[in-house]
């Protein structure tokens, strides 16, 4: 069990050198096999907290997966056990505090506790049905159900596939209307744990071409406003005809990925780099914001109002889904002192959408046009200024480790997480 036996507990000198080396979210399986007859002990809970801990106090975020087993071998359907239903929702229950105490740092929380490695399929307690292995049931839709509640409205969860999400909630993609309002839809998104292992990848799509393309065309909508998680998880022959780059760029971009476990499958990512792929995926996962235009005036007067124009092309697979805050602050040349006007805090959902990064979607480029006014009492003088993308929970708000980075050289600032725009001459 992970908890007496310590299998793989966080390590804080571990996770600081995968913050130094880019990495900014970490898939966090754990294994609760020790308890599927019990409610969760004192113990488990606080150690469940502490590795949030450490995840926080390193700069990174969790993608959090709660699993009954973890197989080391054998063949689908798998018999190691799960849990029954009321075990699991009690489990949940218990859960529910040390989640929302630390839903800040969740990226998004793969839905698991059913069947084999959490992933919804070889369920010995029937949380979904066996045969066909991609249909829900009522244990299913209440295991969704009470996980979405004991999350804050503002994170989503994933799915392993994507047939249960349209049995849980309709056929339709997400549209931008409903995206970010807090629904149970509009907060669900997916993961597949065997990204171009075959035609299917092993499972994940239908076997019939035509529903399957029908599938990913879904994914691809729905996935514009959600995350996409997974990994790779096959080099064999099935696999073999999608593994390549040009395969893999396409169908990262077209499902938008947000993130893929780097520790498997080592030899497709092996692949990637004989064939000068890997770096572009790493830089293209998730968001990529570049500045291409930045307009306002070069000198102002104390109190005066002025318009901001900034042009950002989203060149990323993916878009931002958590909330974010966007405000330009200005801070003096002489002093350091600094003055913060907000363009958007981060808390509600703008009426503008062109003003929330989590619109910023993938491959388009967005105008985001304000007005904004400087203080009356503002001292003259030269005034550098620079464009914050902050995090709006309140205690990552001035972490830099938690800012978005904009894709233009030269102008980041890693103590600050800020981007440098211009300098601005107040007299």
């Amino acid at each position: 069990m992970w908890l007496g036996a310590e299998r793989f507990p966080l390590q804080a000198t571990a996770l600081r050198q995968l913050r130094l080396e880019g990495v900014s979210s970490l898939r966090l399986y754990i294994l609760i096999d020790e308890f599927r007859d019990a409610a969760l002990s004192t113990d488990a809970l606080t150690y469940i907290r502490a590795e949030f801990g450490k995840a926080r106090d390193a700069g990174l975020k969790l993608i959090p997966r709660f699993a009954y087993n973890f197989p080391q071998g054998g063949s689908y359907p798998y018999q190691d056990p799960d849990a029954p239903l009321n075990r699991v929702l009690e489990h949940i229950a218990q859960l529910q505090p040390v989640l929302r105490d630390n839903a800040d740092i969740i990226s998004f929380m793969e839905v698991g506790f059913v069947g084999a490695w959490g992933e919804w399929h070889s369920s010995t307690n029937k949380l979904v049905d066996p045969s066909p292995k991609l249909t829900v049931n009522d244990a299913s839709r209440a295991i969704v159900e009470r996980l979405l509640e004991a999350l804050p409205k503002t994170r989503t969860i994933a799915l392993r596939y994507p047939p249960h999400k349209q049995q849980l909630f309709g056929e339709k993609p997400l549209e931008v209307t409903e995206a970010h309002t807090g629904t149970n839809r509009a907060r669900t998104g997916a993961h597949d744990d065997c990204f171009l292992a075959s035609d299917t990848n092993w499972g994940t799509f239908p076997q019939d071409p035509t529903a399957r393309e029908a599938m990913k065309t879904y994914l691809e909508l729905d996935n514009r406003y959600l995350p996409q998680g997974g990994e790779t998880c096959n080099v064999g022959a099935d696999a073999q005809p999608f593994i390549g780059c040009d395969n893999a760029l396409k169908d990262l971009r077209r499902a938008h990925y947000t993130t893929l476990n780097r520790g498997y499958h080592l030899d497709v990512y092996a692949r990637w780099e004989r064939e000068g792929c890997l770096e572009t995926v790493k830089r293209h996962l998730g968001y990529r914001f570049e500045l291409l235009e930045s307009n306002m005036p070069d000198a102002l007067k104390p109190g005066a109002a002025f318009a901001l124009k900034l042009q950002v092309k989203n060149d990323g697979f993916a878009a931002p889904f958590n909330p974010r805050g966007v405000a330009v602050v200005l801070r003096a040349q002489t002093g350091g002192k600094t003055v913060r006007l907000t363009i958007t805090d981060g808390s509600s959902l703008p009426e503008n959408r062109s003003l929330d990064p989590r619109f910023w979607v993938s491959g388009t480029t967005t105008n985001l046009e304000t007005t904004l006014q400087l203080p009356a009492d503002l001292e003259p003088g030269r005034y550098d200024v620079l464009l914050h993308l902050f995090d709006p929970e309140p205690a990552l708000t001035t972490r830099p480790e938690y800012a978005i980075r904009l894709a233009n050289q030269g102008v980041w600032e890693a103590q600050t997480g800020m981007n440098k725009l211009r300098v601005l001459e107040v007299k």
